[in-house]
Parts: structure tokens; sequence; C-alpha cells
């Protein structure tokens, strides 16, 4: 050790400093503190990445019927007809009688922010929030989504646990195959959100 008055290296064993004269054994030893990992609580079995795939199959099989019915509903089907027309070659000047550019734009824009965005949110966040924690999907696989402490989440977390799907997507989808490499298979959203998926008890 070193003394700390003289700052030469002294022998341990001794009870002063052999340079300095300096009582070493009044010196109070300071504990090593070890970090403990922040892993959190056990809080149930982790679901695995096929069947989340598959529930996320069937909630999407879902989500495309509901939202056919809501643009129906909402007359919004004008915007899904132009975007057809576009992706078969037609120019978009022709669509409409006004013959310009944004008269076509403004419903694609409605229905397809219908279709990709809003249904979508309010499926997955309604469910998820719900008391069963579970889309239709994830209940047919018997998963539910919890917080880290395995509670019912809120709706504001499970938004943000939606919408961070936007972000695991890129590139590649790298963020969903998380869920098959991490501990707690989460991918990128659930860490975003602060959420785990689990098997039903």
């Amino acid at each position: 050790m070193f003394c700390p008055k003289c700052g030469k290296e002294t022998d341990a064993s001794g009870k002063f400093c052999q340079w300095c004269g300096y009582d070493i054994a009044s010196i109070p030893v300071k504990p090593v503190i070890v970090p403990e990992e922040e892993e959190g609580p056990e809080v149930g079995v982790h679901a695995g990445l096929g069947r989340r795939f598959i529930a996320f199959i069937v909630d999407a099989i879902l989500i495309l019927l509901i939202g056919i019915v809501v643009i129906t509903f909402f007359s919004m089907t004008n915007g899904v007809r132009y975007a057809l027309y576009l992706a078969q070659g037609a120019s978009i000047y022709d669509l409409t009688e006004a013959a310009t550019w944004d008269a076509p734009l403004g419903p694609i824009v409605a229905a397809f922010g219908m279709l990709i965005i809003i249904v979508p949110w309010l499926y997955f966040a309604g469910f998820e929030s719900s008391r069963s924690q579970a889309t239709p999907g994830k209940v047919l696989m018997h998963i539910m989504v919890t917080d880290m402490e395995g509670n019912k989440p809120t709706f504001a977390r499970v938004t943000l646990r939606h919408f961070g799907k936007f972000i695991s997507a890129i590139p590649v989808f790298l963020g969903f195959l998380a869920i098959g490499l991490t501990k707690k298979r989460q991918g990128l959203h659930d860490k975003i959100g602060n959420c785990l998926v689990l098997l039903e008890d």
C-alpha cells in the first residue's frame, strides 16, 4: 500500500509507515463495491419469436379486414382506387376531373394513413392495454404484453411500443430479429416501450 502522508509504498502488514512513521493502521479500509447486474425481477416465461410471429400474422389479417370496413364506412375507397391506378402506370393528372396532382393526393394519404397508422395503432394499443393485455392473435397463441414488472401496461406505453415497430423494421427487420437473440426476448420496439411479451400462466 501507499502511505497517505509521504506517498511512498510501504509494508501493509506493519502499523507505521517505514519511511515517515505515519500511523497507517488507523486508515479506514474502503470496501470494494461490486455493481449488481440490473436484470429486474423474474416475471414469467418470455415468448419466443415463432409464437409472436404467428400472432402477428393473425393480427395483420384482422387489421386488414377492419381497415377495409373503416375506409368503406368513411368513404375513403377513392384513395385506394387512385393508388391502384398509379401502380398500374396511370398518370396522376388523369385520376380526377380537376386534372391536378394534388386532387388525388389527399384521398390517397387519408386512406393509407388510416390503413397503415390509425387502425393498427388503435388495434394494438387498445387490446394490449386492456384487461387481457393481448390482441386476438396473442390470445390465440397464449401470450400477453406486460411492463417490465409483469403488470398491465398503460395505453401510452403500448403506443410507444407500437410506433417503435417502425424503427424495428429499419433496416431489414433487425429490430424484430432481436427477439430471438436477447435474454428477455425483447425486440427493439419492446425495449423502446419498456415492455415484455410473456406466456400466459
